[in-house]
């Protein structure tokens, strides 16, 4: 598992860059607070149930909110008090025009107040409370307040502004659904579901409103989240003239139209999902998306984990596209695996600790794995990764890898579709591709998945290119009677087997390559030279796996194309990866 430094995630603008909250006093959560944490692009909430999941997204809405009467009735506690504290940077654009580059006051130091300001002011958080007594107000510069002069601090309180002053927020609770609806001119979207009928009736039927965004955008994204399970031609928004109630029909090839609100509970989900990411903003006129909160809770309900996987990363391409926050709260082993191997995400843990229930941000290997021995998930019941690609090494991978992502234009990703286990040379005598019941004494390939690849190096290191008549021919491969009988097995077994053309995988590299790695003319034969061995010689204290990180940053589409049956294999390769992950070519 990766995870995310927060550090590094900063650099990906959001709406939430830069915010840490701490929610005081608010149902789970007592007087001391559940502690400062931070948000990334993509914030995953993991808990346990009622454990404060959902108070986050309460806290963010009553953040956002116009009366900002904070967390009155049923959130409050009785013994204590409700607030937020949120820590924030100064916005930079109000901060320039406080503290202007023209203009250098006597009683700020330094060649202009600006100058001043972005050094010494600029890089420091500075604390916000949020509660029912008083509208957001500053409560500690934090660093900066101990550094700067007393007229600087004066100035700065007008290039202050509330964090959230101009961001908004949906939801999209745990608890939702789809049904018919009478008509009516309200165009409101409830966090459950209740008016999306009318609000796809209105923007099919309306003169104000695009249709398109229904009919072809939404439609698009639909289908594209249903890819290789249910094609869509038309959304369909119909009356009943005996009840007055309208109908939401999706049209599938061969089905006809079917009622949104009889099929099944995650088509629902992911439509009313898509309502909110097209229709709303479109009504309610929140301009950019680079000011939203997007909230969802408990995706996976009802969803297939395929499904769910598809949705996540449409969600995570829509962000990064359209620069929202998307945060969901799940229990989903499958959103948590997906969390660590994700550069843009951050997964925030809320458990109980000393009889008190804290957040933390969960950014190593350890606690990640605390959360899911907190939520009992076991490694039998996320049962397997999508498919395994065996290799023998390390730098195999980092070719595998680059020549997977080029093929198949960055469409196919490790960690999503596929990961990389090694087998490592006279290590491969212990493995067997056999299924695991008709193997008790070795270590069974498709016990750890059932979906697998290898890729093994021929060996091809000829003492003579010719014939006693001169004629080239193509020396023989080198496999041991182990690597012989996996290559069997896993034949039978449906899987994918490469063995290289060359004498290994460096082979597949062009000498050009190799001759750019080195900065010089390379002395290599053809695919059955040892390149290793030569660029040892030319390339003193450089490991293949170095070798192998700087030859990728020269291999390209020209380079795999044509270059032995590198690009046949790779495609064949690519083909099984998407066969293992349901993806229609």
């Amino acid at each position: 598992m990766k995870g995310l430094s927060l550090t590094s995630s900063k650099i990906i603008s959001h709406p939430l860059s830069d915010i840490s909250i701490n929610i005081k006093g608010v149902k789970c959560f007592d007087s001391s607070g559940c502690g400062f944490f931070e948000f990334a692009p993509v914030t995953f909430i993991i808990g346990k149930n009622n454990s404060g999941k959902s108070t986050i997204l309460d806290a963010l809405q009553e953040c956002v909110g116009k009366d900002r009467r904070m967390f009155e009735g049923p959130l409050s506690r009785s013994d204590s008090s409700s607030s937020i504290e949120i820590r924030s940077r100064p916005d930079k654009a109000l901060l320039q025009r406080s503290f202007p580059s023209n203009v250098s006051s006597g009683s700020i130091p330094g060649g202009s107040d600006w100058e001043y300001a972005r050094q010494k002011i600029l890089p420091y958080m500075f604390t916000w409370i949020f509660d029912n007594a008083r509208q957001p107000t500053v409560v500690d510069h934090g660093e900066a307040g101990n550094a700067i002069v007393a007229a600087a601090i004066k100035q700065m309180e007008y290039a202050l502004d509330f964090p959230f002053s101009k961001l908004w927020s949906t939801r999209i609770r745990a608890e939702r659904d789809v049904q018919p609806e009478q008509r009516n001119t309200q165009r409101e979207l409830s966090s459950t579901g209740g008016g999306l009928t009318n609000l796809i009736r209105a923007f099919i039927n309306s003169e104000d409103l695009p249709r398109d965004l229904v009919e072809i955008h939404l439609l698009n994204d639909l289908n594209e989240i249903y890819l290789g399970d249910s094609q869509f031609s038309a959304i369909i928004c119909q009356e009943n003239e005996a009840s007055g109630n309208w109908e939401i029909y999706l049209r599938e090839e061969g089905k006809g139209e079917i009622r949104l609100s009889q099929s099944g509970s995650s088509l629902r989900t992911v439509f009313l999902v898509l309502a909110f990411l097209r229709l709303y903003p479109e009504v309610k006129k929140t301009g950019d998306a680079s000011d939203l909160i997007f909230c969802l809770e408990e995706p996976e309900n009802n969803l297939h984990p395929a499904l769910l996987r598809r949705l996540i990363e449409f969600l995570g391409r829509q962000r990064q596209e359209r620069k929202f926050s998307l945060v969901i709260t799940t229990h989903s082993p499958i959103c948590i695996d997906m969390a660590t191997k994700r550069d843009d995400a951050t997964i925030l843990h809320v458990r109980k600790e000393d009889g008190r229930t804290v957040c933390r941000n969960v950014l190593d290997y350890n606690g990640q794995t605390s959360i899911l021995e907190d939520l009992d998930v076991r490694g039998s019941d996320m049962l397997q990764a999508n498919g395994i690609i065996w290799v023998e090494g390390p730098s195999d991978r980092i070719y595998i890898r680059k020549w997977i992502e080029t093929v198949s234009l960055g469409t196919i990703r490790e960690g999503i579709h596929y990961i990389f286990m090694f087998y490592g040379g006279k290590v491969l005598k212990h493995f067997d591709a056999l299924p695991p019941d008709d193997l008790p004494k070795k270590i069974a390939m498709l016990a750890v998945n059932r979906n697998l690849a290898v890729v093994m190096d021929s060996d091809r290191r000829p003492k003579s290119w010719r014939t006693t008549t001169g004629k080239r021919r193509r020396p023989q491969m080198r496999l041991s009677e182990t690597k012989k009988e996996i290559l069997s097995q896993i034949e039978m077994s449906g899987g994918y087997s490469w063995v290289t053309a060359g004498k290994e995988i460096e082979n597949y590299v062009p000498n050009c390559v190799w001759e750019k790695v080195a900065g010089k003319s390379l002395l290599i034969d053809d695919e059955y030279s040892d390149v290793p061995a030569i660029l040892a010689n030319s390339m003193s204290h450089s490991t293949k796996i170095e070798l192998a990180h700087k030859a990728e940053d020269f291999i390209d589409v020209d380079m795999i194309n044509g270059h032995l049956d590198l690009w046949s294999r790779v495609e064949q390769l690519c083909t099984h990866v998407r066969r293992w992950n349901s993806i229609v070519d």
